[in-house]
């Protein structure tokens, strides 16, 4: 008999765990990033020009930080890790979309994904499309790799 399915198990246990910490932890800061300076993230979502009413971007700015860190926490923790991963996957689905379109339209914006500590290249449009393509891809192997007992 051979322990492949054995061995594969084991990699996919540890890719998991490695996908939940990664994903909790960029969550987390990301999330705690934002909360530190609301203003300056409001400011960062009016940029991208959605036309939403200000009130929705206040209140963006001031829960979004909140149900990053909690679910970041939540993965971290290895608890409720299918809601955390269906909220996190929600999210960087919103995060593609708004990015797409902000690429899309040639806007030239900071991205606000990390609060004022990023600068530069990394808050780049086309490169936080990207960041968030890839925590996409992430989120969505998490939440469809998990074990039965937790979907």
């Amino acid at each position: 008999m051979s322990g492949a399915p054995v061995v594969s198990s084991v990699r996919r246990g540890r890719t998991r765990v490695a996908l939940r910490w990664a994903l909790g932890g960029i969550f987390i800061g990301a999330g705690a990033l934002k909360l530190v300076h609301p203003a300056a993230f409001h400011a960062d979502l009016l940029a991208y020009g959605i036309g939403a009413p200000d009130v929705f971007f206040r209140f963006v700015a001031v829960v979004l930080p909140w149900v990053e860190i909690v679910s970041g926490g939540l993965l971290l923790a290895d608890l409720w890790t299918e809601t955390a991963g269906v909220l996190v996957t929600g999210l960087c689905f919103v995060f593609v979309l708004v990015l797409g379109q902000a690429v899309l339209r040639g806007l030239e914006l900071k991205c606000g994904c990390f609060g004022e500590l990023a600068v530069g290249w990394f808050e780049r449009p086309k490169v936080a499309l990207l960041r968030a393509f890839v925590l996409l891809g992430a989120s969505l192997w998490l939440l469809l790799c998990l074990p039965p007992g937790d979907r």
